[in-house]
């Protein structure tokens, strides 16, 4: 290269990189793991508010409960730090971290079914009975403040953000509902009244994923 194309190349390199600041690489773990207390602080208040209504002494010892609990924990836990590396453009080259979120998420939607079918199958009339009115309430708040917060970042990946959003806060809503209602100790009823109306609406997001995520 001669030293006059060396020249125009430096220039051309000083003209786009003008105005430019060097700027701190951002943290994947501070904003998620702010979010992730005041959640469950915020979830924590919930419990308090409405009053626990299970016999935790007789659950801690029911091995389906801690199951069902720590699946809850870990979906949302997996899927909310997924949602922090996916709001950089490369996923910081951790792609294979969609796969642990997604695969915990598809064997809870499996001990669903597989309790429903304990339960005696009677999937349709579960529809009919009467639900606890705060559910989408519960997941409401979370879920904003997890969308704004994924906003903040440079996804290349909306739609997987957004699907991210809708488990970690589908498992944090379960969390604080199985708490707090004690209308039926049923893993279909939660499926249908916890889980299933929020995650019709988070699909509805999803729809806007693009336009919501644009840098």
């Amino acid at each position: 290269m001669s030293n006059v194309e060396h020249k125009n190349t430096d220039d051309l390199i000083g003209q786009l990189c003008d105005g430019l600041e060097a700027g701190k690489p951002r943290c994947p773990y501070r904003s998620i793991s702010i979010w992730l207390i005041l959640s469950v602080l915020y979830i924590a208040g919930v419990v308090i508010h409405s009053g626990i209504q299970v016999d935790l002494s007789e659950k801690l010892h029911n091995a389906s409960f801690l199951f069902e609990m720590g699946m809850a924990v870990a979906i949302l836990l997996a899927s909310a730090l997924a949602s922090s590396w996916l709001c950089f453009p490369d996923s910081l080259q951790r792609e294979w971290i969609k796969v642990i979120p997604v695969t915990l998420f598809g064997v809870f939607l499996f001990w669903i079914l597989a309790s429903g079918i304990q339960e005696g199958g009677d999937f349709i009339n579960h529809f009919f009975l009467p639900s606890c009115s705060r559910g989408l309430l519960v997941e409401a708040l979370p879920f904003v403040a997890l969308v704004i917060m994924t906003m903040r970042g440079n996804t290349t990946q909306p739609y997987w953000t957004m699907s991210m959003n809708v488990m970690a806060v589908s498992a944090l809503g379960w969390i604080g509902l199985r708490l707090t209602c004690g209308m039926y100790d049923s893993m279909v009823y939660g499926f249908i009244h916890y889980l299933l109306p929020f995650s019709i609406l988070g699909v509805g997001f999803g729809f806007f994923a693009r336009k919501i995520f644009k840098w």
